[in-house]
């Protein structure tokens, strides 16, 4: 069957592509825009929903596949921090985790798509890490590194990430952009593990 990722992340393709080779890729655009008041699970979950909203709008009725969305943010003290707008944005970022734990949550949104009938599931990943004591010469080191631009919290930990963090909780995927812990479970869970995995 055919594997659609909603998501112009490498890492989510990456992942993905070593589990069941070449996968198609729909990058859609949303609004991300976060909502006055609006808790980090409730954001995540709405982010990962509206991309397959967009991504399923712009399928043929009759397509059959496994579609796959997803929304990772990084969350410290109830302020939810997505993608740096600038170097100084990103060094600033990495100074309001230094020496402190944060969450990084991801959705996961999946549709079983068979013609004009689909199932639709969601789940939500939450992985706690905690950050070295950082001052900024370590900051700065880091970010000329990597390529932050396109990462949730201006970090990645797949990337020269013991230079930043002390200790991790929870899953490792789900840092790197993708919880696959919580993708089986939702494979498993919904009676289509067959139907996508072969089994």
């Amino acid at each position: 069957m055919e594997i659609i990722l909603g998501s112009g992340s490498p890492r989510r393709r990456i992942i993905l592509e070593g589990i069941f080779g070449p996968v198609r890729v729909i990058s859609p655009s949303v609004d991300e825009s976060l909502l006055k008041d609006e808790p980090a699970y409730d954001y995540t979950g709405r982010i990962t929903n509206l991309k397959m909203d967009a991504v399923l709008s712009g399928l043929n009725l009759s397509e059959s596949g496994c579609i796959i969305t997803s929304d990772t943010i990084v969350s410290i003290d109830d302020k939810i921090l997505g993608k740096p707008v600038s170097e100084d944005d990103a060094v600033s970022m990495l100074r309001m985790l230094s020496g402190k734990e944060h969450s990084v949550i991801t959705g996961v949104s999946l549709v079983f798509k068979n013609g004009y009938d689909h199932a639709r599931f969601y789940g939500c990943e939450t992985t706690s890490v905690k950050f070295k004591k950082l001052n900024d010469d370590t900051i700065r080191n880091y970010l000329g590194k990597v390529n932050y631009s396109d990462k949730a919290g201006s970090y990645a930990i797949q990337e020269s990430g013991d230079i930043l963090v002390d200790s991790i909780t929870g899953s490792m995927t789900n840092v790197i952009g993708f919880p696959l812990r919580l993708f089986f479970r939702i494979i498993n869970n919904s009676g289509m593990a067959e139907f996508v995995l072969g089994k």
